[in-house]
């Protein structure tokens, strides 16, 4: 029996005048990496964003390990701030990779690892990335503004690994990167996942490489789960291979 990491019921997050999730139920369990696939604007990076806490729920609650740690009522103690949520075992690659462009990238990492206090662990998982991206270790002191693109992407997983989470939450890992950099990106989602035991929640545009390597996908529309099914079925759905898959 598998156990749920992750449950999102009845989600509902609003700007405005504007209700960007209207409803979304979705759930991860241990071990899992699930997609999330949807057209630009659909409200995948708002999803990612209310888990850990940087957009607040009008509406509905997300559960952690069966703990609630984001609420929509008006019971602000169910409301668990974003540092204690990664400190519990969430982290988040964000969209657009934001590292800090003037650290070098060895400072960068140091700032993922800001929760620890442990300095030799801190060192230990220091290392432990530079082994996963060997590039970022020949390159520790230069400045992360002037790192390639992928090498970017690579350095903001590796920041967010530094917390040991065991849910990490990807917002398009892919975006704006050279096909044979996302075939590296996505082999080292797949081995983080198998060997180092961590759930992924996979929010990524490339809809057939995040079906590939998913054990399970939901489809979003316009702030709504349309469809939610094992991957390889979705791959093989004709109304996903017709919007998302480009057959």
């Amino acid at each position: 029996m598998t156990n749920e990491i992750l449950r999102l019921k009845d989600v509902h997050v609003r700007y405005g005048n504007i209700e960007a999730l209207k409803g979304i139920n979705l759930s991860i369990n241990e071990g899992e990496i699930v997609s999330l696939i949807g057209a630009n604007g659909a409200g995948k990076s708002t999803l990612l964003k209310a888990i850990v806490g940087l957009e607040p729920l009008t509406h509905g609650s997300i559960e952690y390990r069966g703990k609630s740690i984001r609420d929509g009522s008006r019971n602000r103690k169910l409301n668990i701030h974003t540092d204690k949520i990664i400190a519990a075992g969430i982290s988040m690659v964000p969209e657009g990779r934001g590292i800090f462009h003037e650290l070098t990238i060895l400072e960068n990492l140091e700032v993922g690892a800001y929760l620890l206090t442990d300095n030799s662990e801190k060192k230990r998982r220091i290392e432990e990335k530079f082994e996963m991206f060997p590039i970022l270790r020949d390159r520790r002191k230069q400045l992360a503004g002037y790192l390639s693109g992928g090498e970017q992407q690579m350095l903001t997983i590796a920041r967010a690994l530094m917390s040991s989470p065991a849910l990490l939450l990807l917002d398009e890992p892919a975006l704006g990167l050279a096909p044979i950099i996302i075939q590296n990106i996505f082999a080292t989602i797949s081995k983080i996942n198998k060997e180092d035991k961590v759930s992924i929640f996979l929010v990524e545009q490339n809809a057939r490489m995040a079906l590939e390597i998913s054990d399970k996908g939901y489809v979003m529309e316009t702030g709504n789960i349309v469809l939610e099914d094992k991957s390889k079925n979705l791959l093989v759905n004709p109304k996903v291979k017709a919007a998302y898959l480009g057959e």
